[in-house]
């Protein structure tokens, strides 16, 4: 693995190796991958409910959120194939960021009592 891969491969602690040209963000790989493919892509992270295919082994998805890493090769960029117009999508520079999680609410000798009651049906003819 070397420099035959795509340019969008090539980043930070990405499998580029010592022989990769240079590093480059998702987003930038995105921007490269739509230059050379005539395709609007999109990278992981974004959130792109549609038909997208992986840029570089071509593993195609129904997406429905958050567009993740490649499966198959763990690519971060992909192409969108749907018939439809290409979504606009918002943040296109960074993963979104989760919200901040709030301690829990914790009580204690807390009677739970049980949600699902359970009636005895006969199914026999009367």
């Amino acid at each position: 693995m070397g420099s035959n891969l795509p340019p969008q491969r090539m980043r930070p602690g990405g499998t580029g190796g010592p022989d990769a040209r240079r590093s480059i963000s998702p987003t930038q790989g995105a921007q490269e991958a739509a230059k050379r493919l005539g395709l609007t892509c999109f990278h992981t992270g974004q959130t792109v409910p549609g038909f997208v295919g992986c840029v570089a082994c071509q593993f195609q998805i129904r997406n429905r959120g958050v567009l993740p890493a490649c499966p198959q090769c763990g690519e971060l960029v992909w192409a969108w194939l749907d018939s439809e117009p290409p979504p606009t999508v918002e943040g296109a520079g960074a993963p979104p960021q989760a919200p901040e999680a709030k301690p829990a609410h914790v009580e204690e000798g807390v009677s739970l009592e049980p949600t699902v009651k359970v009636e005895t049906i006969s199914i026999e003819p009367t």
